[in-house]
């Protein structure tokens, strides 16, 4: 067995959303809604899509959703060395 160390790409992508989430929260965006709507969630999870891929995985999928309390949260899945990963987080300071 060997010791996971969960990819780059997903960890910078957490990352990222939790800064539009600060956003969200300081009132710089008005809603989830709206940027979700933004071209900027959705060049961020191009990205990512591409850096995953890069970095081995495959069978990726990257879902941005409105979360409880109006923050924006994630629903991911990738497969990696032959392991299915999935899971659904809502990055933000409480």
């Amino acid at each position: 067995m060997t010791d996971f160390r969960h990819l780059d790409a997903m960890r910078h992508l957490i990352e990222e959303l939790f800064f539009v989430n600060e956003r969200i929260m300081t009132g710089d965006i008005v809603s989830a809604k709206a940027a979700i709507a933004s071209t900027n969630v959705k060049k961020i999870l191009t990205h990512y899509h591409e850096a995953l891929s890069e970095e081995g995985a495959t069978m990726i999928s990257l879902q941005v959703y409105i979360a409880a309390g109006g923050w924006i949260g994630i629903s991911y899945s990738f497969e990696l060395d032959g392991c299915n990963f999935e899971g659904s987080q809502v990055p933000r300071r409480i």
